[in-house]
C-alpha cells in the first residue's frame, strides 16, 4: 500500500506540473496572439485618407522605397485606428506603401491602385450628342460644370431619367456656353483585399454657346415670313417636329388655324437656325400669332357703304370708309373678271374717310371690290399688339 501511495503521489506531482506547464504555455501563446501587425481598414479617395488599424500597436512606421527607409505614420487617431494622409500616392502607376508597428513589427505590403485613364467622351456639337468609350464595367459617369465643385452621377443607359436630366442640363448650359468635367466614379476600398478604385481620368469638354435666334416677322401686307432655307419651323401645340423653312414662306404654308374662317385660332410658332455640320440648331425664337378678326361690315350702318350708279355718280361707284383713321386703317384691290387674286399684291390703304370714286374702266362689271382692316406691326416699347390684316369682305359690281 505504501507503495502504491507513492507512485499515486508521484503521477498526481507529473499531472500538476503538466497542467501548470500547459497553462503557462497557454498563456503565453494567448499573449503573442494579442500582439498582432497592423491592418489597413477603409480607404476614401475623394479626400485621400486611409485607415490603419493598430491592433495594439502604438506607432505605425511606413516605407515607401522597399523597406529601405521607415517613417513614423502621422495622422489623426481615433480608438485603434490611425488615419494616413495618402496624397504622396501619384496616379500614373500604382504605389506599393509597406507598414508595420512598434510591438509587432510583422511587414505589411500596401498597394494603392492607379488611377484609370481609359475614358474618352465625345461630344458632337451639331446634334447634341455624347459618345462613350473605355468605361469597362463602369454602369455610370460623374460630370459638373468646370465652375463648380459637385459632382452629378448619371447612368450610361440613354434611357435612364438621369441621363436625360443630363441632356436637359447641357441644353442649358447652351445658352451662354460653358466647360464640363466628366470621369468614372471612384470605389472607396474596405481592406487590404479590397483597395477600391480611385475616380478616373477627368475628361473636359467644351459645350459651345448656340447663335442667336433668328429675328422673324411677318409681313402685314404680303402675309410672308423673312425666313430662308437654312431654317426650321415648329408649330407649338401641333404635335409635329421640326420643318425644313423655304424662303419667305406665305403665312398659309405654315398654319391655317389663325384665319377666321377656320376658327381664328392663337397660334405660337417656333423659329430656329437648322444645324450644320459644325454648330448646332440656333436658339428659338417664338413669333405670336393672334387669330383674324372679322371682315368689316358693308352697307348702311357699316364700316363701309358702297353707291353705284346714283345720279350724282352715273357710270361711277363711290367707295366709303366710314369707320377709317389713322388707328383703324383699311386696305382695298380691285380684282377684275377673269384676273387670278394674288392675295399679296394690289393692296391699297385708306386711313380716312374720303370717299374713293371707281370708273366703270377701273370697276368694270363683274369685277370684285375686297376690303379688309389692315394689318399692325407689333412695338413692344409702345404696347402695340401685332395683328393680321381681317377677313375679306367683298362687294361684286353689277
Amino acid at each position: 500500500m505504501k507503495r502504491n501511495g507513492l507512485i499515486y503521489k508521484l503521477l498526481a506531482g507529473a499531472f500538476m506540473a503538466c497542467l501548470f506547464g500547459f497553462a503557462a504555455f497557454s498563456s503565453k501563446a494567448w499573449a503573442e496572439e494579442a500582439k498582432t501587425s497592423v491592418e489597413v481598414g477603409a480607404t476614401d479617395y475623394e479626400t485621400l485618407k486611409m485607415e490603419i488599424i493598430r491592433n495594439g500597436n502604438t506607432i505605425v512606421y511606413s516605407s515607401i522605397d522597399n523597406k529601405k527607409t521607415w517613417r513614423e505614420v502621422e495622422g489623426t487617431v481615433s480608438g485603434d485606428k490611425l488615419i494616413m494622409d495618402i496624397k504622396f500616392a501619384g496616379t500614373a502607376s500604382n504605389v506599393s506603401v509597406w507598414l508595420k508597428g512598434d510591438k509587432d513589427t510583422s511587414v505589411l505590403k500596401v498597394v494603392i491602385p492607379k488611377q484609370p485613364t481609359s475614358f474618352k467622351v465625345k461630344y458632337d456639337k451639331s446634334t447634341g450628342d455624347f459618345t462613350f468609350s473605355g468605361y469597362g464595367q463602369s454602369t455610370e459617369f460623374e460630370w459638373h460644370k468646370s465652375s463648380d465643385y459637385n459632382y452629378k452621377t448619371v447612368k450610361f443607359d440613354k434611357t435612364d431619367a438621369s441621363y436625360q436630366q443630363f441632356l436637359k442640363d447641357i441644353a442649358a448650359l447652351t445658352i451662354k456656353g460653358s466647360k464640363i468635367e466628366m470621369r468614372l466614379p471612384g470605389k472607396p476600398g474596405t481592406s487590404l483585399t479590397d483597395m477600391g478604385q480611385r475616380p478616373g481620368n477627368v475628361v473636359k469638354i467644351s459645350i459651345p454657346k448656340k447663335s442667336a435666334a433668328p429675328n422673324i416677322k411677318l409681313n402685314i401686307t404680303m402675309l410672308t415670313f423673312n425666313t430662308r432655307e437654312t431654317m426650321e419651323y415648329q408649330v407649338i401645340g401641333s404635335g409635329e417636329g421640326w420643318k425644313k423653312c423655304k424662303k419667305n414662306m406665305r403665312l398659309e404654308e405654315v398654319t391655317t388655324a389663325v384665319l377666321y374662317e377656320n376658327g381664328a385660332n392663337t397660334v405660337k410658332i417656333k423659329f430656329r437656325n437648322a444645324k450644320t455640320e459644325k454648330k448646332s440648331t440656333s436658339m428659338e425664337s417664338v413669333l405670336i400669332i393672334k387669330g383674324q378678326r372679322k371682315a368689316p361690315t358693308i352697307g348702311a350702318g357699316g364700316d363701309v357703304t358702297i353707291e353705284a350708279g346714283t345720279d350724282r355718280n352715273e357710270g361711277k361707284t363711290v367707295v366709303t370708309f366710314k369707320t377709317a383713321s389713322k388707328e383703324n386703317p383699311f386696305q382695298y384691290k380691285i380684282v377684275k373678271a377673269g384676273e387670278t387674286n394674288d392675295p399679296a399684291k394690289g393692296w391699297k390703304t385708306k386711313k380716312e374717310g374720303k370717299p374713293v370714286v371707281l370708273s366703270e374702266k377701273k370697276l368694270p362689271k363683274g369685277s370684285k371690290i375686297l376690303i379688309r382692316y389692315m394689318g399692325v406691326n407689333a412695338n413692344v416699347n409702345k404696347g402695340i399688339e401685332f395683328k393680321l390684316p381681317s377677313a375679306c369682305a367683298t362687294y361684286t359690281a353689277g
